[in-house]
């Protein structure tokens, strides 16, 4: 719904003046590449890391209305154009021509169905699937990070229990975040069926142990040489807390027959 209204806001306005010389890539990227996953699977972490290269674009959630919403803030009156253009030609990389976008299936569904931003998608030459080994403690971090306003740490100082510290145990908002996970995951395999992609598939567990090793992958299939990176490790961090742990233990012993379903039919059916 958000989504549409900005939409409409925006493709009512013709294109703004200010953006008339300042593009540097008007006509585009020139390859593209989409990361499909779902919330909490170490995607942010992902996406930093990939910045810090500058070979293989800059991805964001370009389909979310907050972002769209932001560009509408910042600059002076743009249209729908205007935007489209701007990312393409910004968070491009200018040496390669690489483009990125991160996108869960729910922007993905709806900005397709609102026929949105067709040159940030059309056409992929690679998919990276992200997912989580680890759904329940994929939906305990989902619920965790819902109630404590706290989603990435970048701050040495932080520690992730004070930042959990009181959160109240709720094993039915942790079910409805688990279920909307493994949701996602059907739909993405589906859709990956109908679409004739080369797909990378990573998961959280392997970002924790070497990030770097998924993009070396995401640059093989565009025949990249990475430079190397003088910092050994991108800056942010984990938000897994002892309290996170706990979460998930209880809810194995609280959910088990679910816990025990889902792994043996995760991404057969959806889980609606």
């Amino acid at each position: 719904m958000i989504l549409a209204k900005l939409r409409d806001r925006l493709a009512a306005r013709p294109s703004s003046p200010f953006f008339a010389d300042s593009l540097a890539r008007p006509g585009g990227a020139d390859r593209r590449y989409m990361i499909a996953t779902s919330g909490r699977t170490g995607s942010e972490l992902l996406c930093s890391r990939i910045a810090e290269y500058g070979q293989l674009g800059f991805p964001m959630e370009f389909l979310n209305s907050s972002y769209i919403a932001e560009f509408d803030r910042l600059f002076p009156n743009p249209s729908l154009d205007d935007f489209e253009r701007y990312v393409q030609s910004q968070f491009s990389s200018p040496a390669t021509g690489v483009f990125g976008i991160k996108t869960d299936w729910w922007h993905f569904r709806e900005a397709n169905q609102l026929g949105l931003f067709p040159s940030f998608l059309q056409p992929l030459d690679l998919i990276v699937h992200l997912r989580r080994d680890d759904f329940v403690g994929q939906a305990v971090s989902f619920e965790l990070a819902l109630k404590s306003g706290v989603w990435h740490l970048r701050d040495a100082f932080t520690s992730a229990d004070d930042v959990h510290a009181g959160q109240a145990y709720d094993p039915a908002a942790i079910k409805a975040h688990a279920r909307n996970i493994l949701n996602q995951e059907y739909y993405w395999r589906q859709h990956f069926k109908q679409v004739d992609i080369p797909i990378v598939e990573a998961t959280y567990e392997q970002l924790s142990a070497d990030v770097d090793q998924t993009i070396r992958q995401i640059a093989q299939a565009f025949d990249i040489k990475l430079q190397p990176r003088r910092n050994a490790m991108p800056d942010m961090r984990k938000t897994r807390s002892n309290i996170a742990v706990e979460w998930t233990r209880r809810f194995h012993e609280d959910c088990e027959d679910f816990v025990s379903f889902w792994h043996e039919y995760r991404g057969l059916a959806s889980a609606a």
